[in-house]
């Protein structure tokens, strides 16, 4: 019978296999969808989860890209591509600048509300100020779009 360790991404798995055959022990490696899946010996199985312990840190260098190389390092505040943390203040740029596009419509949209809320005036005046305050919206919304297309 034989004990799974794991699915890993192909760069972990062979390192694992690697640290495995270095502690006497000859894992199986078989590739899925979903990477690879290393198997042991149930005989094996206390010393491999005994020697994937003592090695996961080399083991999750592995997934880390390489350093880059000739001495020549990024400024911290550079930006990187990638995923997961690295990805994020990116993202919450993105977001901050879509919310302030909608800071001058969401203005508008309150201002006509309240006006035709709290101002004592005629029905159907009321609804052609929120009728004006939806053109508006549109209208900004519609020039922010152009400036960002470049036309």
């Amino acid at each position: 019978m034989a004990e799974d360790l794991g699915t890993w991404p192909p760069e972990q798995a062979t390192v694992l296999v690697e640290v495995l055959q270095q502690a006497g022990i000859t894992p199986q490696a078989r590739r899925t969808r979903e990477g690879v899946e290393v198997t042991v010996e149930d005989d094996d199985s206390d010393q491999a989860h005994a020697t994937l312990v003592a090695n996961m840190d080399r083991i999750a260098r592995a997934a880390r890209p390489a350093q880059p190389q000739g001495g020549r390092r990024r400024p911290r505040g550079a930006a990187r591509q990638g995923t997961g943390e690295r990805q994020r203040p990116r993202d919450e740029s993105l977001a901050s600048q879509r919310m302030t596009r909608f800071t001058r419509p969401v203005a508008i949209l309150v201002a006509a509300l309240l006006l035709a809320a709290i101002v004592p005036i005629h029905p159907m005046l009321r609804v052609l100020i929120l009728a004006g305050a939806v053109l508006a919206i549109v209208w900004f919304l519609g020039r922010d779009d152009e400036d960002a297309d470049g036309g």
